[in-house]
């Protein structure tokens, strides 16, 4: 009788301790699970979602690092755990893949992928409304902003601005509107950029801005009005002249200046040869702080004030002066009007004698502005005929 007991009682204690092992954890078979495994998204910048079914803890890897895919959670506790998927816009037109592994405490390894390709682009559009002229042609100054409606139906886009640009062209996205705004030029010399509105892949559009300078042909000059110190209602504006002229020459000089007094009688040549068919001149002499009287007495001894004495009129052009400290004799506001900041990086070394030839809407027509050393007839005879040959073609009279 007790033998048959003991047996029972053993054979109670082997099934509950085999039903008591059955119930460890660890002796489960551990789960993971994602879904789905594999993403082919389009060009454009998209999110998803996506489950990582796991009966342990669990985290995230990406494979390579690539900063255009991302995802959150990267990491879980057992169960159901739901993931986004965010990819950037694909920069051009070649595929790019992101890999991404899940692995639980355990050990065990799944595998995520992401594809992104240019595949399925013409399923968007992306253009600027009303089709605009991809090029624009801009004055040097005063450019009124840009604004342009993007027509798309891509949710999200950005703008870029080509490389060496940056300082002078801005553009900004304002919801579905782009905003250009373009800087004053600062230089003899044009130049180009560009801005580039893009959604991804091959959804992209350029618009290239090459904008004037300062002496490019057709670029419209800055009037200005100088007066002689002293005198009063002396005031005379540039745009007074050139309004009234065919072609107005803005001969800058100086009273100091070697090479502009070398030239100063072949400027009374052209002016007395081609006055009579619509020519201009304005003077301005950039001239020093102090040396004031040196200026007035250099335009008596050469005629400069003479006036007809049959008609009261001044035999040859008005002159006004601007007066600097010697410092800032090459560098001032007035020059600046005409050089940018040429003049102080040394991108242009001349500033006198320097001669604009301007149209009757003050726009450029030519520049003569090299670093002129006119110290022989050679020289000087050279630059004339130069100049000569111009105003004849352009006044179509003379002989030119």
């Amino acid at each position: 009788m007790k033998t048959i007991l003991s047996r029972q009682i053993l054979i109670g204690i082997v099934l509950g301790l085999a039903l008591l092992s059955s119930c460890i954890p660890s002796d489960q078979t551990a789960t993971l699970t994602v879904i789905p495994v594999k993403f082919n998204l389009p060009p454009v910048a998209a999110t998803r979602t996506f489950t990582v079914k796991s009966s342990e803890s669990w985290f995230m890897e990406q494979i390579g690092e690539e900063d255009w895919c991302t995802v959150y959670p990267d990491k879980s506790t057992p169960g159901d755990t739901q993931i986004t998927l965010t990819v950037n816009p694909l920069p051009n037109e070649m595929p790019r893949t992101a890999i991404f592994s899940i692995k639980s405490v355990s050990g065990q390894e799944k595998f995520l992928t992401v594809e992104q390709t240019n595949a399925t682009a013409s399923s968007y559009f992306f253009d600027f409304f009303g089709d605009p002229d991809p090029s624009f042609y801009i004055y040097p100054r005063d450019v009124e902003p840009l604004k342009l409606l993007v027509f798309t139906n891509v949710p999200q886009w950005d703008v870029a601005v080509s490389s060496g640009a940056e300082q002078w062209i801005s553009a900004q996205r304002d919801k579905d509107t782009l905003l250009v705004t373009i800087a004053d030029i600062d230089r003899p010399a044009g130049r180009t950029g560009s801005i580039t509105a893009f959604a991804g892949g091959s959804l992209s559009a350029t618009l290239t801005f090459s904008q004037m300078g300062l002496h490019d042909y057709g670029a419209p000059t800055e009037d200005f009005t100088l007066s002689v110190p002293g005198v009063p209602d002396s005031e005379l504006a540039f745009s007074y002249v050139y309004r009234r002229a065919r072609i107005t020459m803005l001969y800058m000089w100086g009273s100091w200046c070697t090479d502009c007094k070398n030239f100063m009688p072949k400027v009374k040549e052209l002016y007395e040869e081609f006055a009579p068919h619509g020519f201009k001149i304005y003077g301005a002499a950039l001239e020093i702080e102090g040396r004031e009287q040196e200026y007035f007495d250099y335009l008596a001894a050469n005629g400069l004030e003479d006036v007809d004495q049959e008609t009261g009129n001044k035999i040859w052009w008005e002159n006004r002066p601007v007066f600097n400290p010697l410092e800032a004799r090459k560098v001032n506001e007035f020059s600046r009007m005409f050089y940018g900041d040429a003049l102080m990086t040394g991108e242009v070394m001349n500033f006198v004698p320097a001669f604009i030839f301007v149209d009757g809407g003050g726009n450029v027509k030519k520049v003569y502005v090299d670093n002129y050393v006119l110290r022989t007839d050679a020289a000087i005879n050279s630059l004339y005929r130069n100049m000569r040959t111009f105003l004849s073609r352009q006044l179509e009279c003379c002989g030119g």
